[in-house]
């Protein structure tokens, strides 16, 4: 496990959610994490896999609770995921679904690895708590496992019934009750961690299936991965500010979060640029016309699904700059493309 790997703040803050719910303090929290509430407020801004294993940790020694780890996975949503989640979706299928996730785990910057495992009955989605610290594993492991089943429910539009919920760990006969009063039951001791979709389920079309948009969704996925996994000391800023510009593709970034992001000042960010002979605004422009020229030429988008996907609230806001990058309307460019 790379602790270092830079990940959203969508977990923290979930984690805060819970740390709310039972009454513990934000500063108690956030100790020793090297986060403050600022950063937490901007929707751009990540921090590193320890860090939000710290908050972790301090959740579970001033809470403590069993099954504190499925109250967590409750706050969890297919818009955690970006880009990702818009393409899991589209998918045909909750199978197609988590066989994208699976595929593009990478995105989802899960800190316990998720892999997928067929059964005559379903499909297993299991977590690997092998790369976790004995005293995080378990909270982990049930987070992970209550959001899978709540990102399972929004992509199904109702309630999903898992056959199964198993966790490797032993439940102390103390704690039994607190797991009974849990949705769905949970078995201990198993040989996995892991979710059982039954085939009934993997196989009803999703309401928001569409097939372009899946695809093209798969193709922005890879293209991503391949940035994030470019080793950035060794490329030149503007190359590392595209990488930076096309991994936050759904959030409008200015230059200030995107120096940040590189550990730079807005200044040195812009006199390196200028170095190279780039300037931020058009590369961002270039950065988000490409890849909004992609999805309206290539998959069955509306202007407002279009527009979620580079960073724009409303359609009525995307249309205005993509009209001045382009100098055309996205119809009209739709119809002359």
């Amino acid at each position: 496990m790379d602790w270092r790997q830079k990940r959203s703040c969508s977990g923290v803050r979930n984690l805060l959610e819970t740390a709310k719910e039972e009454g513990l303090a934000i500063e108690h929290c956030l100790l020793g994490s090297a986060i403050d509430a600022a950063q937490l407020a901007a929707s751009d801004s990540t921090i590193e896999a320890w860090q939000e294993l710290a908050v972790i940790r301090n959740l579970i020694q001033r809470i403590g609770r069993p099954s504190l780890g499925f109250a967590t996975g409750r706050y969890y949503h297919l818009t955690s995921l970006g880009l990702l989640g818009f393409t899991m979706l589209a998918s045909e299928n909750l199978l197609s679904a988590l066989t994208t996730l699976d595929r593009f785990q990478a995105l989802a910057l899960t800190i316990c690895p998720v892999s997928t495992l067929p059964d005559p009955r379903g499909l297993w989605v299991t977590f690997d708590d092998s790369v976790l610290p004995r005293d995080a594993s378990c909270f982990v492991v049930e987070r992970g496992l209550s959001g899978i089943l709540h990102i399972a429910a929004e992509l199904m539009q109702r309630e999903v019934i898992p056959l199964a919920i198993q966790m490797c760990f032993e439940c102390p006969p103390g704690d039994i009750a607190s797991y009974v009063k849990l949705p769905f039951p949970v078995s201990f001791d198993c040989d996995k961690n892991g979710v059982l979709f039954a085939n009934a389920d993997l196989e009803c079309l999703l309401p928001q299936a569409n097939h372009s948009a899946r695809h093209q969704g798969e193709i922005l996925c890879g293209r991503l991965i391949e940035e994030t996994q470019l080793a950035p000391d060794t490329l030149p800023v503007t190359r590392r500010v595209q990488r930076i510009l096309l991994e936050h593709a759904a959030s409008l970034l200015n230059a200030k979060a995107v120096a940040r992001l590189l550990g730079l000042s807005e200044r040195s960010l812009h006199r390196h640029l200028a170095e190279e002979g780039q300037r931020f605004r058009p590369l961002n422009d270039q950065i988000k016309s490409r890849l909004a020229q992609q999805l309206l030429r290539e998959s069955k988008m509306d202007l407002q699904q279009v527009a979620q996907c580079i960073g724009y609230a409303e359609a009525a806001s995307f249309c205005r700059a993509f009209l001045r990058w382009t100098g055309q309307t996205p119809g009209s460019w739709k119809r002359s493309a």
